[in-house]
């Protein structure tokens, strides 16, 4: 019997994750703009302080984010030492918006996620008085 490659993983593997690479590869430019959390102040200001050192240092989105999850995020095993806790930072940045992910079970294990995503700049219509966003309304 020969084994049939499966239809959903049959394309997966490096050339279909160079989007990804890309993004996470890359340096954010530009100023922060907003910050949207709902950790405690003392763990969201940590977590701000590391990020914003890393873009400094001219790290790259995967380094920044690594950074955050070991050296600020880390603390949640103890700030919330046998309970469930589910919390995010999201960075914003002129041309980025990372949001880093915690997911805090009882038992004590903590598991992160992040998402990584670019801004696209949409040009004023001088005709419409608007953004002339075609996608704007969907």
């Amino acid at each position: 019997m020969v084994a049939e490659a499966c239809n959903v993983t049959a394309k997966a593997g490096p050339s279909h994750t160079k989007g990804f690479e890309d993004a996470v590869n890359s340096r954010i430019s530009g100023e922060l703009q907003e910050v949207e959390s709902n950790l405690p102040d003392e763990l969201r200001d940590d977590a701000l302080r590391v990020f914003r050192y890393a873009v400094s240092q001219k790290c790259t989105i995967r380094d920044a984010v690594k950074q955050v999850q070991e050296e600020a995020l880390s603390e949640v095993e103890n700030i919330f030492k046998g309970q469930r806790f589910k919390g995010y930072i999201k960075f914003d940045y002129e041309s980025n918006v990372i949001q880093i992910n915690v997911n805090k079970f009882g038992n004590g294990n903590a598991q992160f996620s992040a998402g990584v995503g670019t801004k696209k700049m949409v040009c004023p219509d001088p005709f419409m008085g608007r953004l002339s966003d075609p996608n704007m309304h969907r």
